[in-house]
């Protein structure tokens, strides 16, 4: 079984190896600092302490050098040496009668090395220094200074015993300080989580989470959901009347279905039976017309609007589209050039057929179409000689169930979801719809979308056609 830690419990597995390893090198680079600074201390003072007897030994000679030497430093071993036959003719302070060293040495060269330890005296390391002295005479001797550096070393002991205390309580501090400050700073999180949870509580996105003071990521975090939660809102707010307002669209031709079935189980005439069920039949297309409009805003929600996309001649759909109304009467002027498209055929003619229906219910006396090329693009234009579309509403009118002239919609057949579907089949082709006016002042709905040039044609338009 994986345990997942906590974030500050992982913060702390991520700092304090780090910090160990960081004190654990500063506490190693500090001792053997430290080592050097001892040791090179020691070496300084026997090095000193030899230069110095070897000055003065030409002025005391042998027998007087170590007499004033005697009681100043009782740590200090002092031998005077023979070189030829490694004799000791002096010594002080407890030195040995055996030479500490039999250095080969040039003429007054003074010369450093260290020992582990000296016969008779306390166990330690000493630093020796080795000196070629001369007498007034002539006679050559070597003067040995051996200086322990016992104190030096107990001097580091206690200085790495600090050390490693030091290290452990700054790791200790560390620890509490980040869990402090992680604690801290997720309070800002914490405070989110149980605005969430209030939030989700409720069943809908309302509310809004506090933002904390600052421009840190918090910040960022708080004001993107906030964002995402307004979005929600706004869609749940959407979907609420959505789902209202297609329970009515249902409602009623599903009520008056029921309405006519009743009549067709009573004895009536067989005329007004015809005329009943010839009712009810529109009813059921109707029916029919509302669900799969939802069902093709439904796919559209869900991102899953399937486009069977082919190389379509868009004059062609136009031209099929608008025969189809000329066909039952409607007064319908034509103007199309070559231009194809890549898309879905049968989407792209539902476009066309339901500007056109849309125009048919709100014409006076005629209406419009035609089909051009607009740089890299493709526009459908479909007027009708009809009142234009406040500016305020153009927006608002590709919206779901929205009508602007609601009595006289539903009167002619109206779902209120056509143009709604024609937004949507063209922002799936990388397309666009508006509505705006002719310069004579008709309504206009504008499509837009890219065209696929033809080839061999560099992309120019062809001549166009009218009917």
């Amino acid at each position: 079984m994986r345990i997942r830690l906590g974030l500050r419990s992982r913060v702390l597995a991520l700092t304090l190896p780090i910090v160990i390893l960081v004190s654990a090198a500063l506490a190693g680079i500090v001792f053997y600092s430290l080592g050097q600074v001892l040791e090179s201390s020691a070496s300084d003072l026997a090095r000193s302490e030899a230069i110095e007897l070897q000055s003065d030994l030409p002025v005391r000679g042998v027998d007087g050098l170590l007499g004033a030497r005697r009681g100043v430093d009782a740590n200090r071993l002092i031998q005077v040496v023979e070189p030829l036959s490694g004799e000791v003719v002096a010594a002080a302070n407890g030195a040995p009668d055996r030479p500490l060293a039999s250095p080969v040495l040039d003429r007054g060269e003074v010369r450093l090395g260290s020992l582990d330890g000296v016969p008779g005296q306390p166990e330690g390391a000493y630093v020796v220094a080795a000196a070629d002295a001369e007498t007034a005479s002539g006679d050559r001797y070597t003067i040995l200074v051996a200086v322990p550096t016992r104190a030096e070393a107990s001097a580091l002991g206690q200085s790495t015993e600090f050390a490693v205390i030091a290290a452990v309580g700054l790791v200790a501090l560390l620890a509490a300080v980040t869990t402090f400050a992680v604690g801290q700073a997720l309070r800002p999180v914490e405070r989110m989580r149980d605005q969430v949870e209030a939030i989700a509580a409720t069943g809908a996105a309302r509310g809004t989470l506090s933002v904390p003071a600052g421009r840190d990521e918090l910040t960022r975090l708080a004001e993107t959901m906030n964002h995402l939660l307004e979005r929600m809102k706004r869609a749940d707010a959407s979907r609420r009347a959505f789902v209202a307002d297609a329970g009515h669209e249902l409602r009623s031709p599903l009520a008056t279905i029921r309405v006519l079935l009743d009549r067709l189980g009573e004895d009536r005439p067989v005329d007004e039976r015809r005329s009943v069920s010839a009712r009810a039949s529109a009813e059921v297309d109707r029916l029919a017309v509302l669900v799969e409009d939802l069902l093709t805003l439904a796919s559209a929600d869900e991102h899953v609007m399937v486009l069977n996309r082919t190389e379509v001649d868009l004059d062609d759909v136009v031209l099929a589209e608008t025969g189809a109304l000329r066909a039952r009467g409607m007064p319908i002027q034509v103007a199309v050039e070559p231009v194809r498209v890549e898309g879905d055929q049968a989407r792209l003619g539902r476009v066309v057929r339901n500007l056109l229906e849309n125009a048919e219910r709100h014409m006076d006396t005629s209406v419009r179409v035609t089909l051009t090329h607009d740089g890299d693009e493709a526009l459908i234009t479909v007027d009708n000689d009809g009142p234009p579309i406040a500016p305020e509403d153009r927006e608002r009118v590709f919206g779901r169930f929205v009508r602007l002239d609601d009595s006289r919609t539903r009167g002619t057949g109206g779902t209120g979801l056509g143009l709604a579907i024609v937004a949507e089949v063209m922002t799936a082709h990388d397309g666009r719809v508006e509505a705006t006016e002719t310069p004579e002042g008709w309504c206009r709905f504008a499509v837009r979308m890219p065209v696929r040039p033809a080839p061999g044609s560099g992309g120019s338009p062809s001549r166009g056609r009218s009917r």
